[in-house]
């Protein structure tokens, strides 16, 4: 009888082993749950910095305000620059805080003037 409630009650050399590996498994859940949310938030901005500087090269090229289409493309709460390094080019960088690594997010469009 004693083999048997021995048997039951463990050895005792892996007691809190099961509190070691939920832990483990809670930090690596975590840890995915961080970089998923980095790389969802990194696509975000991407999107927002192509767009800007789209619609802020199109602007360009009809001869209308390179600023106001930009702040019309980018969120409000959003910061953002804008530079032109060369003749038709517009450049866009767009800061994506909120999240434990803040990044810039730089895009650049070139568009021809057109005449119209």
């Amino acid at each position: 009888m004693s083999g048997l409630v021995e048997r039951v009650r463990g050895t005792g050399d892996d007691r809190g082993s099961s509190a070691i590996e939920a832990l483990a498994a809670i930090l690596m859940i975590g840890t995915i749950l961080l970089v998923v949310m980095q790389v969802v938030w990194f696509m975000i901005g991407s999107g927002i910095a192509t767009q800007a500087a789209r619609d802020g090269a199109r602007a360009q090229s009809l001869g209308r305000s390179v600023p106001a289409a930009v702040a019309r493309s980018v969120p409000d709460d959003t910061e953002y620059r804008i530079s032109y390094p060369a003749g038709d080019t517009v450049r866009v960088t767009v800061r994506m805080g909120g999240t434990l690594f803040p990044m810039d997010l730089q895009r650049q469009v070139a568009m021809p003037r057109t005449d119209s």
